[in-house]
């Protein structure tokens, strides 16, 4: 999709009528890669929690890979938008127009021009803000109370990350949240990593954005990682953001 995302190449396509084609066959081309991913990586009818829905795109790769799905969404136009998307799968999906965090209350969410950049942190990565709505929050522990354990929960909470961990005090088997490598990012991954600790030995994969597959067929154990993160990644093409895979126990 790079190739025809530069605004001279979607300005040609456009005049004669293949941009959207193109950009619809991408994307179902990206679509059917998530589903194979997570058919790989989960059994079926595993249990997921999708912290960070926005419009439900992970949560439908998800439902279609076979799972059952919690998706935690505070915009309001988000999870309408999610619902729609996943109609065929509603008995299978539970949506929470909600956000997570580190204690049950409510919280600001600044809402940027970019929908998908939303987030409960003012001023993430400079974006430009054009609104705040009060939202709900809750804690992942208080999603497995009443959901239950998943066996896999994506956290991408543009910024959030630690916050939404600060909320869980028992293991998940297997969690992803985003990383960046700004500086200021790779130290929020870092202490991500550290609190996760806690429930146990960790084994770390690393999937850059726009990637089919994990970056490491064995997984690596923490020390191997850090050892890697983030220097070794950026000189490497795609990798400046993209998620960290955590197996717990």
């Amino acid at each position: 999709m790079k190739a025809i995302n530069t605004k001279f190449t979607r300005q040609f396509l456009s005049t004669i009528g293949l941009y959207q084609p193109i950009r619809a066959i991408y994307r179902h081309f990206e679509h059917r890669q998530e589903v194979a991913f997570y058919s790989k990586l989960l059994e079926p009818d595993s249990l997921c929690f999708d912290v960070g829905a926005n419009v439900g795109k992970k949560t439908f790769a998800l439902l279609e890979a076979g799972m059952r799905v919690v998706a935690f969404e505070p915009q309001p136009d988000c999870i309408y938008d999610l619902k729609m998307k996943c109609m065929d799968y509603l008995s299978n999906l539970i949506d929470c127009e909600c956000a997570v965090g580190a204690e049950v209350g409510e919280s600001t969410l600044y809402i940027n021009s970019v929908h998908s950049h939303s987030s409960l942190k003012r001023d993430w990565l400079n974006e430009v803000t054009v609104n705040e709505i009060k939202v709900p929050v809750i804690t992942l522990d208080r999603a497995i109370e009443d959901y239950g354990r998943p066996d896999y929960c994506k956290i991408d909470v543009e910024g959030w990350e630690y916050e939404v961990l600060k909320g869980l005090t028992q293991p998940i088997p297997l969690l992803s949240f985003e990383y960046h490598l700004s500086q200021k990012e790779v130290g929020k991954a870092l202490i991500c990593l550290e609190y996760l600790t806690q429930f146990g030995d960790l084994r770390i994969n690393l999937r850059a954005q726009g990637k089919s597959m994990f970056t490491y067929q064995d997984w690596l154990t923490l020390q191997e990682f850090l050892r890697l993160f983030p220097d070794a990644y950026r000189p490497l093409k795609g990798y400046s953001y993209g998620n960290i895979f955590v197996r717990i126990g």
